[in-house]
């Protein structure tokens, strides 16, 4: 029993199914076994263990090595776990360590798996002290199936060091949670991803500064390693990195001593710090020295095997330097990289957990170094035959101290040309010693001419007003080429909306407006572009009390907007409130409506529901009012005489060289407008991106067409002699297709189809005009010195000497030329393998053989005519989403 997240919701639903209307007439040890046995449970037995072994561990590449590890050592350790475990399937079936209760014999169309362990002990330096919470979520296609975990207040003894002895005398312990999911996309860790994470922290001893705890896999066990600084003897403050345990399961927990010890101390008129450790096959160290007016600070990585090195400079001024108008100059620095390059993905988790400052301007080298050179390493990672370059500049602006301050870098990759923009800018209103209004936003952006690429990430980690947290981000991409896209999003995307691969989505925007241990109140909100859809949303959240004992509240809307046929909106809206006690609901009120207009009529439907004690009241509803008839679309376009003018646009037409051929001649009009110029071996391309041909298109932008259409535009040689290959451009699908608000979010919003021809003319037959052009050469005669030269009669080199000539010629001897014919095996070619897309059936995910598999959505769609990909019995999948054949 093994396969992907969705192949387990199958087997766990297709089960659960089959025994469900058997176990109300059996005993609790008879459901117990007959359920196990349905579940597929190890040792055949329902216990915590075996349930977090079976719901937990798809055996799936996705899963990456700390996810299976991670469910390895709680599912050890769980039977462990204090008897208020439960697994609970909503309005199906709930199981607790001694009873087996069943709440209906058939199952909805989506549902839940749901293990939850109360505090366990999983050796002696880890612990949960609050709950773990495992659920596998089967809506009704298994392709969306997910997996969340949630372990509350994992808790980290460090071990007993000599020196842990003299920072934190009273000895250490962190606790924090671990939030992860797992679905066909892989698996995604809070803090981290699937070979690694930052825990974000909840609780630590005092007398320690700025502590994070890892997880990490490390071999057959975990890794739980901790980083903090604290007070040295009174004299000097020192930064610990990488002590903590591993453990394995079944096994004692091992100490694992530090990697890494940072220092920092003043002594006389010089003050400064530094840090050193070695990490694998890299050497990494931080200095900082203060000397009178200029502070000096510097990383480095060295891997003295491939070799890379990466140095990040800066001085900073105190005083700042005056520049005039109030402005100064704050610090300047650079980075140089040899063997390294630039990472978008790094660059963007950077900003989001708002380490951009380990970039530019780290504040304190020694404290924070270990995440700062991590910072550096996973921003600028090794590349072989690659370098980086650029210059840092700290601005400031105010009186009599700088409340705004901009860091600027711009760091250039060679030889690839990528450029990175990177900033941060911070307004601290009224001082930034103590303000009330710190505003702080990181941005970085990254131009590839190569891939024709421009994206942006900015973030507001660390802001705040008075006491309330402001957070969220914003990205964008604009993207061109074979894979065009653009992608605006302010704090998300609507829930529907899948995420774009490779995207660095923003966290929500939101401001908590109150946070307290009974009082909190989070506003939260999102805004997204994409070329097929408006996005907005916003939630207000409120708690009184605990999460087991008090008063809970949300109120919050999602809307899509849409401009065509008219302006419209789909409005989802939804409220609940929650009062709990000890845990238990005693009354509950929720709200989902869904609100459309206002063409062609306003169209409120939605149900509430309402809970008190042991009763429950729901109330649908379905409203329509002010229907004004149809939408008043606008006239139907006219797409042909658009098209025909494509054909008299001189941009669409190009010539094209032939393949492997260098432009060794340069071509010239004889003065008249004899229009584009063609080269005699070369090919001719026309191409337009007015309107897809050779597919049946219902729209065109706003409008629909009449009647269903399917444009062609057929371009050859006079006498019909050569060869005509079909090129492709990006196109819209939602400007030429009719697609529901859904299918405008989770279809491809941009493919590759025909746009127009390629003509090859036929090979030249032997009969064909040639010129012959004689290659002759000028000489000159300098003579004595400051004599004028004395030119030559040009003459001309016969065909055989000009052949021997060559083999001598300057050319011929360079050490390009040497290397070029050294290697006469050509490296093999590497390429990404292309996108292709099968229809298959709703029901069984079986592929529809007979159809084919076809490079684009839209081709596959219209293979059984459906241009919105879907019908009741069949639909377009990508093919990893087919079921595998026996």
């Amino acid at each position: 029993m093994s396969g992907t997240v969705a192949d387990l919701a199958a087997q766990l639903r297709t089960g659960l199914a089959a025994v469900l209307p058997q176990l109300g007439a059996l005993g609790v040890t008879q459901r117990r076994a007959k359920l196990a046995q349905a579940l597929g449970l190890p040792g055949a037995q329902v216990t915590p263990s075996a349930l977090l072994s079976r719901i937990g561990v798809p055996q799936s590449d996705q899963a990456g090595d700390l996810w299976p590890k991670l469910l390895a050592l709680l599912a050890d350790s769980a039977d462990g776990a204090a008897a208020g475990w439960n697994l609970t399937v909503p309005d199906v079936l709930v199981v607790t360590a001694d009873d087996v209760q069943v709440l209906g014999v058939t199952l909805p169309p989506e549902i839940s798996f749901t293990v939850r362990l109360g505090t366990l002990r999983l050796a002696d330096v880890l612990e949960v002290r609050q709950d773990i919470t495992l659920t596998l979520s089967v809506p009704s296609d298994p392709a969306g199936a997910a997996l969340q975990l949630s372990v509350r207040g994992i808790r980290l003894t460090l071990p007993t060091d000599a020196l842990l002895t003299l920072l934190a005398p009273g000895g250490s312990a962190l606790e924090g949670d671990v939030q992860a999911g797992l679905d066909m996309t892989g698996v995604h860790f809070q803090g981290g991803g699937k070979n690694g994470l930052a825990v974000p922290l909840r609780a630590a001893p005092p007398g320690l500064r700025a502590p994070a705890l890892y997880l990490a896999p490390a071999g057959g066990a975990l890794r739980f390693t901790a980083s903090f600084g604290a007070s040295l003897l009174g004299v000097a403050d020192a930064t610990l990195d990488g002590i903590g345990s591993e453990l394995t399961p079944g096994a004692p927990a091992t100490p694992v001593p530090p990697s890494g010890m940072g220092l920092s101390m003043a002594l006389g008129p010089a003050r400064g710090s530094g840090f050193l450790e070695r990490r694998g096959d890299e050497y990494r160290g931080a200095l900082g020295l203060a000397l009178g007016v200029v502070d000096v600070r510097a990383f480095g990585i060295l891997r003295p095997g491939e070799p890379s090195l990466l140095i990040a400079l800066s001085a900073h001024f105190t005083p700042a330097v005056e520049l005039g108008l109030a402005f100064t100059l704050n610090a300047v620095g650079g980075i140089v990289g040899i063997g390294r390059a630039i990472d978008r993905a790094g660059l963007a988790a950077a900003v989001q957990s708002g380490h951009l400052d380990d970039v530019l301007f780290p504040d304190d080298p020694a404290r924070a170094a270990p995440q700062i050179l991590q910072t550096l390493a996973s921003v600028f990672p090794a590349r072989r035959g690659s370098q980086v370059v650029g210059p840092t500049f700290r601005l400031g602006w105010g009186r009599p101290v700088s409340f705004v301050t901009a860091d600027l870098g711009l760091v250039l990759e060679l030889p690839s040309g990528v450029v990175a923009l990177l900033g941060r800018l911070r307004i601290a209103l009224p001082a930034p010693q103590a303000p009330i209004l710190d505003l702080r936003a990181s941005v970085a952006g990254v131009m590839d001419p190569g891939a024709g690429l421009v994206e942006m990430v900015a973030d507001l980690a660390g802001s705040r007003l008075l006491t309330a947290g402001i957070e969220g981000g914003i990205a964008l991409r604009i993207k061109v080429g074979s894979d065009a896209a653009f992608i605006l999003s302010a704090g998300g995307f609507h829930p529907r909306f899948p995420k774009p691969a490779g995207f660095p989505v923003p966290r929500r925007l939101s401001i908590a407006i109150a946070s307290a241990p009974a009082l909190s109140i989070v506003f939260s909100g999102y805004f997204a572009v994409t070329p097929g859809t408006a996005q907005a949303g916003a939630t207000l959240t409120a708690v009184i009390g605990s999460s087991d004992t008090g008063v809970s509240g949300q109120l919050g809307f999602d809307a899509l907007l849409r401009w065509e046929p008219s302006f419209g909106v789909v409005l989802d809206l939804y409220g609940s409130f929650h009062l709990r006690f000890d845990g238990h609901s005693l009354c509950s009120v929720d709200i989902r409506v869904r609100v459309e207009g206002p063409t062609p009529c306003w169209h409120v439907a939605g149900r509430a529901s309402v809970s008190l004690f042991f009763i429950d009241v729901s109330f649908p509803f379905d409203e329509h009012w002010a229907c004004t008839g149809a939408v008043g679309a606008p006239p139907a376009p006219d797409v042909a005489p658009l098209l025909e003018h494509e054909l008299d646009n001189p941009r669409t037409w190009e010539p094209v060289l032939p393949d492997g051929a260098a432009n060794l001649a340069a071509l010239r009009g004889d003065g008249a407008d004899t229009g584009r110029l063609l080269h005699p071996l070369g090919r001719l391309r026309f191409s337009q991106r007015v309107v897809p041909l050779d597919v049946t298109v219902t729209r065109f932008g706003p409008g629909r067409l009449q009647n269903p259409t399917a444009f062609a535009v057929t371009v050859r040689f006079g006498d019909g002699s050569g060869a005509v290959q079909p090129v492709r451009e990006q196109f819209a699908r939602a400007d030429f297709f009719d697609l529901t608000d859904d299918e405008k979010l989770t279809q491809p919003a941009f493919e590759l189809l025909r746009s127009g021809s390629e003509l090859t003319p036929p090979a030249a037959g032997g009969g064909a005009p040639r010129r012959t052009v004689e290659v002759r050469y000028e000489t000159k005669w300098l003579g004595e010195r400051g004599a004028p030269p004395q030119p030559r009669a040009p003459w001309t080199l016969a065909e055989t000497h000009l052949l021997a000539a060559l083999q001598h010629g300057a050319v011929a001897t360079s050490a390009v030329h040497g290397d070029r014919i050294r290697y006469v095996s050509p490296p093999a070619p590497t390429a990404l393998k292309a996108p292709s897309f099968a229809v298959a059936h709703v029901d069984t995910l079986t592929e529809v053989t007979e159809l084919g598999r076809k490079s684009t959505f839209t081709e596959a769609a219209l293979s059984f005519d459906a241009p919105s990909g879907r019908t009741q019995l069949l639909h377009v999948v990508p093919p990893y989403e087919l079921k595998a054949t026996p």
